[in-house]
């Protein structure tokens, strides 16, 4: 199926598993979403929240089989060295944009306060725009 996707969308196989895997998880998640609004209103209508209503049995199967999927889809994607590639892109941009704010600094001439300075303002930046909430 990867291969099929890769060829059609002109893209690795290995970005292909990756797109399939946030697909399955979007999925789940979705699933996921739908029952837990369903049991917020079984609740606010005064339905035990142990004991979920009839029509919500549907869903939580769905919710297990899209889980399945995602964790299926998953391993394949490691299994064929997709976290791999993934890793060694993160590092490989990591080191680029590390190399291009040293360039930078070292252009402006900054002292030894500054320059410290503005690489704590630059890691709390970066560390902010990969926090989960930044996403």
């Amino acid at each position: 199926m990867a291969h099929e996707i890769a060829t059609e969308r002109n893209i690795t196989p290995h970005e292909a598993l990756l797109g399939l895997v946030r697909t399955a998880t979007a999925r789940a998640a979705y699933v996921d979403s739908i029952i837990s609004e369903r049991l917020r209103r079984h609740i606010a209508d005064g339905g035990d929240p142990l004991t979920p209503p009839d029509d919500l049995g549907p869903w939580l199967r769905q919710s297990r089989e899209e889980r399945k999927v995602a964790a299926t889809t998953a391993k394949q994607a490691v299994d064929a060295g997709v976290m791999q590639a993934l890793e060694r892109r993160l590092d490989l941009e990591g080191e680029l944009v590390a190399s291009v704010l040293g360039g930078v600094l070292d252009a402006l001439n900054l002292d030894h306060e500054q320059r410290v300075t503005a690489l704590g303002t630059a890691q709390q930046l970066l560390l902010e725009a990969s926090s989960p909430a930044a996403a």
